[in-house]
């Protein structure tokens, strides 16, 4: 019987014992763990897959790039493969587990690291460990007047590591990625890269010209396996004068609206009169929301093994069938114009069919409390959705729509229906881009009830095979789907990603199977 909990593919244990060795005499062995203890937070996967498919054989803390240089020349001399996490970034996407069982989990979380904040120009550079609520606070101790973009929940959230899951929030700088701009980078081989402006000497452009000379290559990092980035740059959004900013809630009584809904937002986002990443959240979502602030209703509605219908949520929670959040920027005059044309735009499209909601109204709504924040940058400890099914499964799928009015109602559709038959609530939310619609499912189940984790798991592959047929990718994956997503974008794709793989990892030890990938 083995002494470790598990081991790379192909290496034998003697041969792990001497790699184990020279990790600590570099770390030391409270930095390289290999005990079932201090492995147990990398096993709580969320997804609808056997813990064993995923057990690491150990954790390694890194404290430097350095560190992680040598490190990788360690992996290399016994081909223990590496998989990087930074800090709670996979929520609803397999947590800190890796995608084969016996990889490493490199925690960069130790790399801590504000390294600059410029108060001039609004971006940082930060280490892979800091956290959304580390970062506000060292914005706030600073009185410095910036608006990060966090996911939710985002408080435990390494910043770059939502950042290279192409993760996204709720203010005008939704798009993570698109505001991303310069990475240092370890490549497989030992050697550094810094991108962008990154490899000028001196550079005094790094964060701020994203795109360098020649190709740009930041993309080969991001939902990727071929390097591990020790450094980012990202821009931050200047905070509107006061009275600069407005949130909105618009509460729609039947599901069957949402192409009539999506018609008159997306003129709104189109021509910027609302500028931020808009969500339309169903009854589901938005009832866990207010369930997390008023836990009485409990028992009557929420953890249940059967589906719970929309109108009785609708009627319990006081919500909607959907409910928009939006907001209007900038100065007050422009506010004061802008919303206007917002609930000009809505009240003449559905009348009096529909509830707005401003600050005035929502009279202490959790749920508005709670996107307002979103909007504003705020960072959230904690999903709403939490509490919605005992047994703590959670798998999100993630495809994305065009934002046309009937195949946003089409993919609802054929989602409910998917989602339903295997006997699970259907939990959605779209976020509005720039003219992208990303609709995510939160899949919650019973890990302790197989039967049940059989069911989700049968569900999400469901979903996935009959979305690709409609022609609707997915964007996003858990690391137990991350092989049939990466076949639904076809050979050619395949064999780019594998080409470029051998070429900067040609010993496949940078987090093998991750997006798909590895040789």
């Amino acid at each position: 019987m083995s002494s470790f909990l598990a081991l790379p593919k192909g290496v034998t244990e003697e041969t792990f014992a001497k790699a184990v060795k020279e990790y600590r005499t570099l770390l030391g062995e409270a930095r390289v763990r290999t005990d079932a203890a201090s492995l147990q937070p990398y096993l709580a996967i969320g997804i609808a897959e056997s813990e064993s498919l995923h057990t690491p054989s150990a954790v390694i803390f890194p404290n430097s790039p350095k560190e992680i240089q040598a490190l990788v020349g360690i992996a290399t001399k016994y081909k223990t493969p590496l998989w990087t996490v930074c800090n709670g970034e996979h929520e609803g996407y397999g947590s800190s587990a890796p995608a084969s069982r016996g990889q490493i989990v490199l925690d960069l979380r130790n790399m801590k690291k504000i390294i600059e904040v410029d108060q001039e120009l609004g971006y940082c550079l930060l280490e892979p460990g800091v956290t959304y609520g580390e970062l506000q606070a060292h914005l706030t101790k600073n009185k410095m007047n910036f608006w990060l973009d966090a996911p939710a929940p985002a408080a435990n959230v390494s910043v770059i590591g939502n950042i290279l899951e192409r993760g996204s929030g709720y203010t005008p700088y939704s798009e993570d990625f698109l505001f991303s701009c310069g990475m240092e980078v370890v490549l497989a081989d030992g050697s550094m890269l810094k991108t962008g402006m990154g490899g000028i000497p001196n550079s005094t452009s790094w964060q701020v010209f994203k795109w360098g000379f020649g190709p740009y290559v930041d993309g080969l990092f991001s939902q990727a396996n071929n390097g591990i980035v020790t450094k980012m740059g990202s821009w931050l959004m200047g905070a509107p004068p006061p009275g600069g900013y407005m949130p909105f809630c618009i509460k729609f009584p039947k599901s069957e609206m949402i192409a009539d809904i999506i018609k008159p937002l997306m003129f709104l986002r189109q021509t910027q009169i609302v500028p931020n990443a808009c969500a339309l959240v169903n009854a589901g979502w938005e009832a866990a929301t207010v369930f997390d602030a008023d836990k009485k209703n409990h028992g009557a509605f929420l953890s249940k093994g059967s589906i719970i219908p929309g109108k009785k949520l609708q009627d319990g929670f006081g919500v909607g069938a959907w409910n928009l959040y939006g907001a209007v920027y900038g100065t007050p005059e422009q506010v004061a114009l802008n919303w206007m044309y917002v609930s000009g735009t809505f009240q003449q499209a559905f009348g009096n069919k529909i509830k707005i909601i401003t600050e005035k109204e929502a009279k202490g709504d959790p749920a508005f409390a709670y996107r307002k924040q979103l909007m504003m940058g705020g960072v959230t400890e904690k999903s709403p959705l939490d509490r919605w099914r005992a047994g703590g499964g959670s798998m999100r799928f993630s495809p994305s729509a065009s934002a046309r009015p009937a195949e946003c109602a089409q993919q609802v559709k054929v989602a409910t229906e998917i989602v339903n038959k295997h006997g699970f609530d259907y939990l959605s939310e779209f976020s509005f881009f720039w003219r992208d619609a990303r609709h995510v499912v939160d899949l919650r189940f019973n890990r302790s009830d197989p039967a049940e984790v059989k069911r989700a798991y049968h569900c999400y592959e469901e979903l996935l095979k009959t979305f690709t047929k409609h022609g609707w990718a997915v964007n996003r994956t858990n690391t137990g789907f991350m092989d049939k997503v990466a076949d639904s974008y076809g050979p050619a794709m395949a064999r780019l990603h594998g080409t470029i793989k051998k070429a900067l990892d040609p010993n496949n030890i940078l987090a093998p199977g991750k997006s798909g990938i590895g040789l």
